[in-house]
This record gives structure tokens, sequence and C-alpha cells, in this order.
């Protein structure tokens, strides 16, 4: 294993790190303090990073050299976004036999304009707690956990319409229990938050049948928003939260009784 080294150099005018571990290349931007005994700090502002890897098609056997994101900085490379979105950063595609598999490995999503860092992190281990515990010393954005694409992409896409996602999955609750009778005789596999320009909704998939839409209002959202956010604030950390039903459903339990 190659040792890790860094050197100091310029992008866009400002100062950066760039520390090489591995395969890893990692940036970061630093603040110099002016005057005597001034110090040098660093952001946790992450420039985009990736590592290349060789893997062998479970079809055909035919080798490929994939381009595996460490971290994906969207401010920087905004056409990222656009990647992921399409299904295309993702993704294993075989040029020899053609076959296509989506492709999930723990990688870290940036937004500074949206305030906000996304870690996908399919499988938790002690490497990946290590580097969310450094993460977790930059404050004042909003940090999340997702362990799946889908999650990820419906993440940012909340982010994208200035919503808080800490909401959504409370209306979704709200909305799987108006939708008891319909799941008497099928099963719910999932529900996520989807827009068409102005318009908000959630997609419902159903084992039997398919896929539904349900409209979501803007005035329904600020109901619910102003509703909870006491409760929401309480159970928010300046850390990386899985907000998913799970941790919605605790809030909606909770308080229940003074809401009804």
């Amino acid at each position: 294993m190659r040792e890790a080294y860094s050197f100091l150099t310029v992008w866009q005018n400002q100062p950066i790190i760039r520390v090489r571990k591995g395969r890893y290349l990692f940036n970061f931007f630093i603040n110099i303090s002016a005057g005597v005994g001034g110090k040098c700090s660093m952001e946790g502002k992450r420039l985009t990073s990736y590592a290349m890897e060789e893997l062998e098609c479970p079809k055909c056997g035919h080798k490929h050299s994939l381009k595996k994101y460490k971290v994906i900085n969207v401010t920087e490379k905004a056409k990222l976004k656009e990647e992921i979105m399409k299904n295309r950063l993702y993704q294993f595609s075989c040029e020899e036999c053609e076959y296509m598999a989506p492709l999930t490995y723990d990688s870290l999503y940036v937004d500074s304009r949206r305030n906000i860092m996304i870690y996908m992190a399919p499988v938790m281990n002690a490497e990946i707690k290590a580097e969310i515990a450094e993460l977790e010393q930059e404050k004042g954005i909003d940090k999340r956990l997702v362990d799946n694409i889908n999650d990820l992409k419906e993440k940012i896409m909340i982010a994208d319409n200035h919503l808080d996602d800490r909401v959504i999955e409370i209306i979704k609750i709200m909305y799987i229990d108006q939708m008891k009778k319909e799941m008497e005789d099928d099963t719910l596999l999932n529900i996520l938050f989807d827009y068409n320009r102005d318009n908000y909704c959630f997609l419902v998939f159903f084992q039997k049948k398919g896929i539904g839409k349900i409209p979501l209002t803007r005035e329904f959202y600020r109901q619910v928003e102003d509703k909870y956010k006491d409760a929401i604030k309480e159970h928010s950390m300046d850390s990386f939260m899985k907000v998913d039903m799970e941790w919605a459903g605790k809030i909606l339990f909770k308080n229940h009784n003074k809401f009804n």
C-alpha cells in the first residue's frame, strides 16, 4: 500500500492541500489567517476525487477500468449531478456483452450551494465510521446518511427544491396511513419524492399494482412543517443523520397524543 503524502497547490486562486492516499486523491480548501502568528486551518469543503478500479463483467468476464468516485462535489463539477440523476454514474456497463447493473459503493456527495453533504454507505464498517466522524467536525451544514442510490437521488431532489427531507418523511408516514385499504391485498415496496417542474408528488411502488402517484401541495407541506417544527428540531442533530420513514415514525409516535 502506498503511503499518504500531501502537497500545496492553488485552485481558482484559492490555496488547497491535496492529500494522496493509495489511489485516492483528496482535496481540501484552506484559509490562511492574516497577521503575526496566523494559522492555517482546513475547511471541510472537499473537491471531487476518484479511483480507477478494474472490474470483471459477471456475465462474460471482460475486464473494465472503472472510475469510482470517493467524493462528488457538484458545486465544483455540476455535471456529475446529472450523471447521478440519469443513472449513469453508479452504473456498470459492459462494452463487450452490453450487460448492465447498478453499482453501489460508499461515496460522499457535497453541494455547498444547497448546504448539504450526503454520505452513501451500502455497508457500514469501521473505516467509514472513522471517515464520518472526521466529516462531522464540519459545522453548519446538513449531513445525511443513505445506503442506496434511490435514496441519494431523492435527497438531491428534495434539496434542489429547497424542501426539508425531515418534513417529507413525516408526510410519507401520513400518506401510508391513508393507504391502509389499498395495502390489504397488496404490498407497499417503496414511496419516493418526485417532481415535475413546479408540481410535487410521491411515487408509490406496489408489488401488484405497480407504480402510483400521490400529489403533494405546497400548502399541505407548509402545514406539516409548521405543526412538527419543534418536534423535528428536538430529534435533529449536527451530525450525519439517517432521515427516513423509521426516523419520522418515531416523531409521529411520540407526538401522537399531543397533536390529536
